[in-house]
């Protein structure tokens, strides 16, 4: 999220900026599972943590709830957002229609420096695959998907497919994944990545929309059961 899209009316530039440096170290915290789905924050630990007063904590966690991550509760303040089922299935259905409708013209303008950047976060995401399951790893699998997007050229889809997949994992725990899924998904990523290579359009939507309905129903089988 761009700074200039945060809703800071009425305060002077060095409170914007120091709301969006809160708001980014908060973001930052979930994405490390510093900060988990379900968890009350306190303005004053929070506060002490960054270093920081509590009106830039304030603005910034009224701008994460505004969003989506988090929600107010009377008399108890902040806590994180856990996903539903509902939002879920939209999210899903919403990615699905950004990656499909952007694989042709990503194939169209696939350049060899692009799918060498590709690869690159095939691989990247390859090596994560060893490790322990953590939100970092979901977070190349986001940037897997989004280097695709991005080979569209379109300016503003790959940063909208980011808030989708992070509107998916930031509010979801990730306790109870089994390891072997991301196994499954290295070899998914190869095929995609091969008919991209290969220019293949249909086959890569089938690859795809294959590779995200497994996932969807491994993320639902473990956090919806």
């Amino acid at each position: 999220m761009s700074q200039t899209n945060l809703n800071t009316k009425g305060i002077s530039k060095d409170e914007r900026n120091l709301t969006y440096w809160v708001y980014s170290k908060i973001k930052e915290m979930m994405l490390h599972y510093q900060i988990i789905p379900g968890q009350r924050l306190v303005f004053i630990e929070l506060a002490q943590r960054l270093g920081v007063s509590r009106t830039p904590v304030n603005n910034a966690l009224s701008i994460l709830a505004n969003e989506g991550f988090l929600d107010f509760v009377p008399d108890q303040g902040y806590r994180v957002h856990e996903i539903t089922l509902d939002e879920a299935e939209s999210l899903y259905e919403i990615r699905e229609m950004m990656e499909l409708g952007a694989i042709g013209k990503a194939i169209r303008k696939s350049t060899l420096e692009k799918l060498e950047k590709l690869e690159k976060q095939k691989t990247e995401y390859e090596k994560a695959v060893v490790q322990r399951v953590s939100r970092g790893r979901f977070t190349l699998d986001q940037e897997f998907h989004a280097s695709i997007i991005k080979m569209s050229e379109n300016l503003y889809l790959a940063d909208y497919f980011r808030e989708i997949f992070q509107r998916t994992f930031l509010r979801h725990s990730i306790e109870g994944f089994r390891s072997g899924r991301a196994q499954e998904v290295v070899l998914e990523h190869n095929k995609i990545f091969q008919a991209i290579k290969l220019k293949d359009v249909e086959r890569a939507k089938d690859l795809i929309k294959s590779h995200i309905h497994r996932g969807k129903e491994y993320i639902f089988s473990t956090i919806f059961k």
